[in-house]
């Protein structure tokens, strides 16, 4: 299983290409049907209606006649993220982490579904729910660690997620997701300085060939921008993000993201704003996802491009008119949120899914120059690893202690 095991590695630490690994799999080899829940991860994780057609062939496809219960149930987990809806493919992830708790594939999708749906609570209790079943010197023990601390710092527990990743990376230093990890927990807990300074240490760790290099590159430059190194963090944008926003709107919102934040410290920039709509425009399919939405429509109205804000609402209007979730969603989150975007209000993004320590950086001014928020007390050195098993167990009784009640 040599072919699947990198191609899983790579697609959990977020480098390399799970699909080109096991190009040339076919049916007839024996690792065809790990290879087949691997090319589906790959376009359940994307998030994106442009990778759904490589989905649907996956799934077209299937598995091989004699494929195993766990095979079928990540198969049909895609097929319900194909179908439109991420709540049932996320419940269906969580139900093979019921059965397989070291299946760490089922773990980073459910997680990737309530990411989408900005459930952050619900990738917390994934994690619980299979913490009991690990050891730390299990294979992969690192990337559930990594996992873990992005859940909890998108939480809101800045302290644990923190404690968490750098753990990871004890492990693994090499793994841009555990860089990642701790870079949202510094960014949580306000230390803005002390993350620039962990990015640019951790620079040979997260920029390489990795699906995260953009992402993280946008972590740096919010960390400059909190400390008001304006040209630093334009530097990022101009070399790193808005060349990544003209191949994919998802990273079109780190670029938006950050410029909006600059903007608030008084860099007006027309001619960025109107790089970044251009880019929505092209590649955007309105109605997949509200956090792109209003990304998209953000940059619209920074750039002065009026029609193309008034065709969005338009088409967000049209997909609402369906009775799937995204048109739900477009009712109940998109809509309003951009309603409250034109008439100067405070959007309310409850549910847009995506980050929720990205969306309060859109919509909130930057610190004065130098101010920073208080900083949280350094972690004990890393802790054993057994210890924090132990913590994470007690912490998921307790969930189920209180459930009971």
């Amino acid at each position: 299983m040599e072919s699947t095991s990198l191609a899983l590695d790579h697609f959990l630490c977020a480098v390399g290409d799970p699909v080109a690994d096991v190009r040339g799999i076919g049916p007839d080899h024996p690792e065809f049907d790990r290879a087949q829940i691997i090319r589906a991860a790959v376009g359940v994780l994307a998030k994106s209606p442009d990778a759904l057609p490589a989905l649907a062939e996956v799934l077209k496809v299937g598995a091989g006649p004699g494929a195993s219960p766990r095979t079928r149930a990540h198969l049909a987990a895609a097929q319900a993220w194909l179908d439109g809806d991420p709540v049932l493919a996320g419940e269906r992830y969580v139900s093979i982490l019921r059965r397989w708790p070291h299946d760490l594939l089922a773990l980073r999708l459910a997680q990737s579904c309530w990411f989408f749906l900005g459930q952050h609570d619900r990738s917390c209790a994934a994690i619980d729910l299979v913490m009991p079943a690990w050891s730390p010197d299990q294979p992969g023990f690192n990337s559930l660690l990594a996992m873990a601390a992005f859940a909890h710092a998108e939480n809101g527990d800045a302290e644990r997620a923190e404690r968490l990743g750098r753990m990871a990376l004890a492990v693994e230093p090499s793994c841009p997701m555990g860089v990642h990890a701790v870079a949202h927990a510094l960014a949580e807990s306000g230390r803005h300085r002390e993350g620039a300074r962990w990015m640019r240490e951790q620079d040979a760790q997260w920029h390489t060939r990795s699906r995260m290099c953009t992402h993280n590159a946008w972590h740096l430059a919010m960390f400059d921008a909190e400390e008001g190194d304006v040209p630093a963090a334009l530097g990022v944008l101009d070399k790193w993000l808005l060349p990544a926003a003209e191949k994919s709107p998802v990273d079109a919102c780190d670029a938006a993201g950050l410029l909006a934040r600059l903007e608030a410290a008084g860099v007006a920039d027309a001619a960025r704003w109107k790089r970044i709509s251009d880019a929505f425009e092209r590649r955007l399919s309105p109605g997949f996802w509200p956090y792109v939405d209003f990304y998209a429509a953000l940059s619209h109205r920074a750039a002065g491009e009026r029609t193309r804000l008034q065709r969005l609402v338009e088409a967000i209007e049209h997909r609402a008119r369906d009775v799937d979730h995204a048109a739900h969603r477009a009712r109940t989150v998109t809509l309003p949120a951009l309603r409250a975007l034109l008439s100067g209000g405070q959007p309310a993004l409850l549910g847009a899914g995506g980050s929720r320590i990205q969306l309060s950086a859109a919509r909130s001014p930057l610190a004065p120059r130098g101010g920073r928020q208080p900083q949280l007390p350094l972690e004990r050195p890393v802790e054993r690893r057994l210890g924090l098993v132990a913590d994470v167990r007690r912490d998921a009784e307790d969930r189920e202690i209180a459930l009971a009640e």
